[in-house]
């Protein structure tokens, strides 16, 4: 989220040459954990705080006020040369559980499967833990295996897939719509439902994300210590208008209104 922040704080300092925006990435903990500390006014994050992180804030004088500001459609990718072009949410997790290991049951090919995901800091990591691994018999969250890549950033997982033909690896969709080297994976519910790419032809489908036709979406936050005033407040009415929506659809994310 951090390359659509940057270029929030771009366009807003045009309109207002006099209030200056700093930008500093590492994840949505990362952004967390500043927002409590004092060092961020606004943390803009991928996921929404967890009620311990809530507390926390709290205990440290911090009021943390939830502002939606986009939409992300999560895929799933492959390297371009893989036979597979669609995986329902059920393999998804058997694969990422590590309960099945090698692509022979799923495309033929006898070769292990290489893992590829974010670091546990991170929003994206969150997101696909709770929706595709989900929770035991026991009600215990159910964690990725050892031996998943953990990468920061999810252009570096682009990259990785795009070099690993027996990779896989998940992320924000805006990241790989327009590369030829690796796919997106269309998604199925299960096994009786239709498939659904958040990409077509090289450009992602705004209408199945935002309709929740596409399963795997999410919205993306941003955190301010109690109710938005001054400064805090001209930047975030920056980003909701229709000029920061914009900016939301051309980094690829999806804005909250079609423009």
């Amino acid at each position: 989220m951090v390359n659509l922040t940057q270029r929030w704080a771009e366009g807003f300092m045009v309109e207002h040459p006099e209030i200056s925006v700093q930008v500093t990435g590492g994840g949505s903990g990362t952004g967390i954990a500043s927002l409590i500390n004092g060092t961020s006014s606004i943390a803009n994050i991928s996921r929404e705080l967890k009620p311990n992180e809530i507390n926390y804030a709290k205990q440290n004088g911090v009021n943390p006020i939830q502002h939606i500001v986009a939409l992300d459609g999560i895929a799933v990718i492959v390297n371009s040369n893989n036979k597979i072009d669609t995986i329902s949410m059920a393999l998804l997790k058997k694969i990422y559980s590590g309960e099945i290991k090698n692509w022979k049951s799923i495309n033929g090919i006898d070769a292990n499967i290489v893992l590829y995901g974010r670091e546990n800091s991170s929003g994206t990591y969150e997101y696909f833990r709770q929706s595709i691994l989900g929770k035991n018999e026991s009600g215990r969250q159910i964690d990725f295996p050892s031996n998943m890549q953990s990468l920061q950033g999810t252009a570096s997982i682009a990259e990785a897939v795009s070099k690993d033909k027996y990779g896989i690896g998940f992320g924000g969709v805006g990241y790989f719509a327009l590369r030829n080297d690796i796919k997106a994976l269309s998604i199925k519910i299960d096994d009786n439902s239709k498939a659904i790419s958040p990409v077509v032809n090289n450009s992602i489908d705004y209408d199945a994300i935002r309709n929740g036709i596409y399963p795997l979406s999410r919205y993306l936050y941003s955190y301010t210590n109690g109710t938005p005033k001054g400064k805090e407040k001209l930047y975030l009415d920056y980003i909701l208008s229709a000029k920061g929506q914009k900016i939301v659809e051309s980094m690829e994310y999806i804005p909250l209104i079609k423009n």
